[in-house]
């Protein structure tokens, strides 16, 4: 197994990487969030090293794609499908990613998410039944996440937005902007 270890001792931040600017939506676009590029990749690059990922694109979905939603079944489980296509199903896919992602970076603790998103959403992300939303909760990655490691700190890109908010969510770094 290739264990990624940090980069001198830096404290390790997974990002959303549509949060960053890369055009890995399901529509071929981003969702560049300045603050959080400005904060996390230029004020504390000292202090942190940045992990972006995309669970979509990391099971193979590509861009363009055909959009995922979260769907309660009738035994109350949540599943992850097609939104034109049920039979589409990628729940497991997106579980065990979450697994091997944690494998190959241990000492995660920090995950910036985008809202709303089926599989990065942070209790943000509407469930569906019969194609009406019955409630929020978070995408499927990250359940996954916090199944598998409870401790991880999860925010939302929405959640932040000062740069107080930002260094908040980090609690106890040294800042040396």
């Amino acid at each position: 197994m290739n264990v990624k270890n940090n980069k001198a001792g830096k404290k390790q931040v997974a990002i959303s990487a549509c949060l960053l600017g890369e055009a890995v939506r399901y529509d071929g676009r981003n969702k560049q969030h300045s603050l959080i590029s400005n904060i996390f990749m230029r004020q504390l690059k000292k202090q942190l090293e940045v992990i972006p990922f995309c669970p979509e694109m990391a099971i193979g979905l590509g861009v363009p794609r055909d959009k995922i939603e979260l769907v309660r079944q009738k035994d109350e489980s949540i599943r992850v499908l097609g939104v034109e296509n049920h039979t589409w199903d990628v729940t497991e896919a997106l579980q065990s990613y979450a697994g091997t992602f944690l494998k190959q970076y241990p000492n995660l603790q920090y995950f910036i998410v985008k809202s709303r998103s089926p599989s990065c959403g942070y209790n943000s992300t509407p469930v569906f039944v019969n194609g009406l939303e019955v409630a929020m909760d978070s995408g499927m990655f990250v359940q996954s996440l916090l199944h598998i490691k409870p401790d991880i700190k999860i925010i939302n890109e929405s959640d932040l937005l000062t740069e107080q908010d930002c260094l908040e969510f980090l609690g106890n770094i040294d800042f040396e902007c």
